[in-house]
């Protein structure tokens, strides 16, 4: 144990001085924050508190900068009425400002618009004369159209998904994969439940929800949550139609750079980022504690995409590859490395906010780290292209914002897509084809699971378990072998609970253990899946 210990202090200290190196050396060759890092507007207003009929100042830049480049202001009065103005920006620095009275009362929307790209900001006009007067009612259409593009796709998954099920539920050693398979499907569309209806239309202030969402409990305890509940899953933040947010994007940008209240993304937040982060770890830790890892297995949708490669490869009778057990180990272990590069290089982005001294350049609104890494993970993660080209093939998202690029930077794709984004995704579905859920041993968000569930105190009063029991096992071996994540405790240990911090609760190993009652599934106390004795049925062994 002293010695598991040492090796895991030793890798942070390891990580912790990687990450000082970089950030060091990151400082030694960022270029001024005047410079133009790839097509954005950021803009400011100099106050969000106005009385009825007085004028505001809304300065801002836009990149890149060019000769008679004008820029596109909408002044949204609460009625959804609007006022629009173009304004000419300077040449050289991109910079311009723009002044407008506000002519009614209630919340405006004002959006600073460069084509494809905006920025949001917000004012709230009241009359001192009639404080009580009551607010203009919002004209807009709540005839909600369905998407027929997704229904029409969802039948088809869905349909896949239920033959799946059918099949694989007659046969012994399929049957819990075939409902699995089934879950993963369905539950995407529960994920993204707000792709199936027009989601433009709504009858509140666009600034004070999350844009192109149906997010739920976006108030926790009095605790703003615009972004929506964090889940412990891949659920992209840029792509529309979700109901929650991945809980590794808010970490990241509620430490910076929306650690203190005001505008974020589209949206604003009322609370600070301290206590959103608490929302966010308190309703994790919860996850966590509750089913742990089974949201790897059973829900992520990135999951899903993993065993689909798995399946082609199969589809294809190419032999699968394994990690030496000693190499597993330590590849298992760069989940935690990635998770603490991803908090700690967010802290040091949010040095301004939090200490006072701004400690790497570009960090301030508008500079390049701000407009493009502020979201660090979020610029290399295999998931976001997937739910981009996704939603952009059914007509959510338009295309050229995911490849439009006009700056020629080799990290911008376009204004949502980076190219180390698709770069990682090649990688991480070749290794998939042919390493099962290889990106699952380093999934930074697993990482974050399986601390608070897998070690103690967490692990004393954990949700789930997976119980062998030692006078049953014949040490056949075959649970070893059908480990997509390549979990060897289930074989070596001799009872209790034998998941570890890689198991990922897809319950191959329950479902091929030829034991009856060997290998036991209990959440909250309750068995809910056993291995059973399939070797005198007539089914065909196969081990993956």
């Amino acid at each position: 144990m002293v010695g598991v210990l040492g090796k895991r202090r030793m890798l942070l200290c390891i990580s912790v001085a990687v990450l000082i190196a970089v950030c060091f050396l990151s400082t030694q060759n960022i270029e001024p924050a005047s410079s133009c890092y790839g097509p954005h507007i950021t803009a400011d207003i100099d106050r969000t508190e106005v009385n009825l009929n007085e004028t505001v100042t809304c300065t801002g830049k836009v990149c890149p900068a060019a000769e008679n480049k004008t820029v596109r202001f909408a002044f949204t009065r609460p009625d959804y009425t609007y006022i629009e103005q173009y304004v000419l920006t300077d040449p050289v620095t991109g910079n311009f400002t723009v002044t407008q009275q506000l002519d009614m009362v209630g919340y405006w929307n004002i959006f600073a618009i460069d084509g494809h790209i905006c920025d949001r900001l917000f004012a709230e006009v009241t009359d001192p004369a009639n404080p009580d007067a009551p607010l203009p009612s919002p004209s807009v259409d709540l005839n909600y159209k369905p998407n027929y593009s997704v229904i029409g796709v969802s039948a088809v998954l869905l349909s896949l998904g239920a033959l799946v099920f059918y099949f694989g539920t007659r046969n012994q050693t399929r049957k819990i994969t075939a409902i699995r398979t089934f879950v993963q499907i369905g539950l995407i569309f529960v994920i993204f439940f707000g792709i199936f209806i027009d989601h433009y239309s709504y009858p509140i202030p666009a600034a004070q929800i999350s844009t192109h969402e149906l997010d739920i409990a976006t108030n926790v305890l009095g605790v703003d949550m615009p972004d929506g509940l964090p889940l412990p899953l891949y659920g992209c933040y840029y792509p529309c139609g979700r109901i929650g947010t991945c809980a590794l994007w808010q970490i990241q940008t509620y430490i910076y750079p929306f650690f203190d209240a005001g505008s974020g993304w589209g949206v604003h937040y009322a609370s600070e980022g301290v206590l959103r982060l608490a929302v966010v770890f308190g309703i994790i830790i919860l996850a966590a504690v509750l089913l742990g890892k089974v949201f790897c297995g059973w829900v992520c949708p990135f999951g899903l995409y993993l065993d689909l490669m798995t399946r082609l490869r199969k589809a294809l009778k190419i032999k699968r590859r394994v990690f030496s057990d000693r190499f597993n180990e330590r590849f298992h272990q760069l989940g935690y490395v990635i998770l603490a590069l991803i908090v700690i290089l967010s802290v040091v982005f949010a040095s301004q906010a939090i200490t006072g001294t701004q400690l790497v350049s570009g960090t301030e609104k508008g500079g390049n780290i701000y407009t493009y890494f502020s979201a660090p993970f979020c610029q290399v993660c295999p998931m976001k292209p997937l739910c981009l080209l996704a939603e952009s093939s059914v007509g959510l998202m338009r295309p050229e914002w995911l490849v439009q690029n006009t700056t020629g930077q080799f990290f911008e794709v376009g204004f949502y897509l980076t190219s180390t984004n698709l770069i990682i995704l090649a990688i991480v579905s070749i290794a998939a084809f042919f390493f099962r859920r290889s990106w699952c041993q380093i999934c930074p968000l697993g990482a974050l699971i399986a601390l608070f569930n897998r070690f103690p105190p967490f692990k004393w009063i954990s949700g789930v378990r997976l119980n062998k029991v030692e006078e049953k096992c014949t040490k056949c071996g075959i649970c070893k072998r059908v480990c997509p994540t390549q979990v060897k405790d289930v074989y070596e240990k001799k009872d209790g609970d034998v998941a570890n911090s890689q198991c990922i609760y897809c319950l191959r190993c329950v479902e091929m253990c030829p034991q009856e009652d060997c290998l036991q599934l209990k959440l909250l106390g309750k068995k809910v899946a056993t291995s059973r004795n399939w070797l005198n049925k007539s089914d065909t062994l196969k081990l993956e």
